[in-house]
């Protein structure tokens, strides 16, 4: 009975000792190490994007925090005032409230329409529409006004951008005198009819050699990448 004990005792025991543990068979990740002087780097650059933003967030926290303040300023004062008022009073302020409301509304309204014309209209020309607030008038004839003006502008210096583009390569040629590259109209980005900056930028950017021909061959009058 002695040993019978003993053998229960130990049981459980050996049990334990046959099951899996947690992270058997399970690979351990390499651990990334940093140098003392690489962490303070890492810590320094961290702390000062922390700062920055924490900066940022509170002024902005603060400019919302005075508007709200002043907002709750002007409602006090003029609810003081409207208890000063006689009731026929008081229903003519409230509709001269009701009015203004409703003319900021429109203004508001056609300001977002004028800024919706406007972008078909840089976007027509090419022009890239970071220039919005450069280029829309209070109108569509204000607003050509603006864009000719800038035509004008740009004209003398995309031709002196073409002549130092140019400068040496007036006549691209292989051996046989022939053009090295010859591009149809419809897929040159400076022609008028296909004109796009987006495009000019993309070949200019990756072959200046053939933006070079293709700004030759469409003898572009207008603003254009290649400056």
């Amino acid at each position: 009975m002695e040993n019978e004990n003993e053998v229960q005792t130990q049981q459980p025991v050996q049990e334990q000792d046959n099951q899996p543990t947690q992270n058997e068979g399970q690979e351990e990740k390499p651990k990334v190490e940093f140098t003392p002087e690489q962490q303070k780097a890492i810590s320094s650059m961290i702390a000062e994007k922390v700062a920055k933003e924490r900066t940022k967030s509170a002024a902005k926290a603060q400019e919302v925090a005075q508007k709200a303040e002043q907002e709750k300023q002007d409602a006090i004062q003029k609810a003081i005032e409207r208890t000063k008022m006689s009731a026929e009073e008081r229903t003519e302020a409230e509709r001269k409230d009701r009015e203004k409301a409703l003319e900021q509304e429109r203004q508001d309204l056609a300001r977002q329409k004028q800024e919706f014309k406007t972008k078909s209209m840089l976007v027509d020309k090419g022009i890239t529409t970071d220039m919005l607030p450069l280029l829309m008038g209070a109108d569509d004839e204000e607003t050509s006004q603006r864009l000719d003006l800038l035509d004008q502008y740009v004209n003398k210096k995309v031709q002196e951008a073409t002549e130092r583009l140019m400068q040496g390569k007036q006549n691209p040629t292989g051996g046989n005198g022939s053009m090295t590259t010859s591009v149809p109209s419809s897929q040159n980005p400076w022609a008028k009819e296909n004109f796009n900056m987006t495009e000019q930028q993309r070949i200019y950017t990756q072959n200046p050699e053939l933006a070079r021909q293709m700004i030759s061959a469409a003898k572009p009058q207008g603003f254009y990448v290649g400056k």
